[in-house]
């Protein structure tokens, strides 16, 4: 295995405790390894896969790669992953200016500096995540996410730790309905797991083509397929698409949040989240995101 390394520069108002600190939130997470001061994770590249782990240190984010052969399109291939995952092009200082001018999200500025909307930059396991995070809590979604990844993910062994990507497409369309019932998926996210999984092997769902089609467009593609409901769909227009002017309508952690912080209904309905929203216009995953994150 060749080892070469990457750097990236980091945005001035960019935290990576804050990054890590928001991926590592007690949760069974089985495709990274988040430790004090870095995160680790096996990525899936064109040519092959690639273990990569990602540090910080004098204002820049070094990225260390091993793979069999590294040639130049893998480095650059890697350093796009990398600035996706952590969102590191975007500035957020006309978000916080928004954040401080109102009394609600003041603290947000302070308590969560630096953090970024943090991605799935694989479409595919963005859509599947949805699907098996419905009508279950985050704790039990990771486990049964874990039984998936370890039966069909790809994966190395890296100083005695396995390291494994999301099951590809290719590999979950046509696979046995028994082996995810025992895995405890309900025969409807059994179906829609294959649905999602056989409109990427016929193309009917491609991110490079989503991403050059506007946001109505995306919706109405993602839930032409049977299982990719309103929900799912602006979760991955948000997570990994990248669209910043998604909410989370009727998401439970969102009401709580906004409950919480703007004194509404225990289960606020769309004219009032819209309300709330109105002055955040073109923030909105922003905002959604870190009154996510306010919950823990």
């Amino acid at each position: 295995m060749l080892t070469t390394a990457i750097t990236i520069k980091q945005p001035e108002d960019f935290s990576f405790d804050a990054c890590l600190q928001f991926l590592d939130r007690g949760f069974d997470e089985c495709l990274y390894r988040v430790n004090v001061d870095d995160v680790k994770r096996l990525i899936r590249l064109q040519s092959g896969l690639a273990f990569i782990e990602v540090s910080s240190k004098d204002k820049q984010l070094v990225v260390e790669i091993e793979k069999g052969e590294i040639s130049q399109n893998d480095k650059e291939e890697v350093r796009d992953y990398v600035i996706d995952w952590f969102d590191l092009n975007r500035d957020l200082k006309p978000f916080y200016q928004l954040l401080n001018t109102h009394k609600q999200t003041q603290s947000f500025t302070q308590d969560y500096f630096g953090l970024r909307l943090m991605g799935i930059v694989d479409l595919y396991e963005a859509l599947c995540w949805c699907v098996i995070g419905q009508q279950i809590n985050l704790t039990f979604a990771h486990k049964i996410k874990t039984r998936l990844v370890h039966k069909y993910g790809d994966k190395i062994n890296k100083d005695g730790v396995d390291y494994y990507c999301f099951p590809t497409p290719e590999t979950l369309q046509n696979i046995q309905r028994q082996e995810l019932v025992d895995m405890q998926f309900s025969k409807q996210k059994i179906n829609y797991v294959i649905n999602i999984s056989q409109a990427f092997c016929q193309r009917e769902l491609d991110k490079k083509e989503l991403l050059s089609i506007n946001k109505d467009q995306q919706m109405q593609k993602l839930t032409a397929i049977k299982g990719i409901g309103p929900w799912t769909a602006n979760y991955v227009c948000m997570k990994s698409l990248r669209d910043m002017t998604c909410i989370a309508y009727g998401d439970t952690g969102l009401s709580s949040s906004l409950h919480t912080h703007f004194a509404t209904e225990k289960k606020p309905d769309k004219s009032t989240i819209d309300k709330i929203f109105l002055p955040f216009a073109g923030w909105e995953s922003y905002l959604n995101f870190y009154l996510w994150r306010s919950l823990s």
